[in-house]
């Protein structure tokens, strides 16, 4: 899972990475939270993606399933942005 590395080796880098490509996502939403919606995205094959504070669950075309360990870097940004740090990713909320 090379996407998720790709992020950065820093909170701040992995939160600069998500602003740079314009993910934005909610807080505490393990399906629409930055990470999950930059894999969606930029990982062929994924159809949806659970993000929680330790680890991912990637679903796959054909209905497979990966679940992976949160680099340290990708957690600490998790477990910030859904304490409010951040806000410059938070998408806009409706209805």
């Amino acid at each position: 899972m090379a996407a998720i590395y790709a992020l950065g080796d820093t909170a701040e880098e992995v939160g600069q990475a998500l602003l740079s490509g314009g993910w934005l996502g909610r807080r505490r939403a393990v399906a629409s939270c930055p990470v999950a919606r930059y894999l969606t995205v930029v990982v062929p094959g994924v159809v949806d993606a659970i993000v929680g504070s330790s680890g991912l669950t990637v679903h796959l075309i054909g209905g497979d399933d990966i679940e992976i360990a949160l680099p340290s870097a990708v957690a600490g940004f998790v477990l910030a942005f859904d304490v409010g740090v951040f806000p410059e990713l938070m998408a806009e909320q409706r209805g």
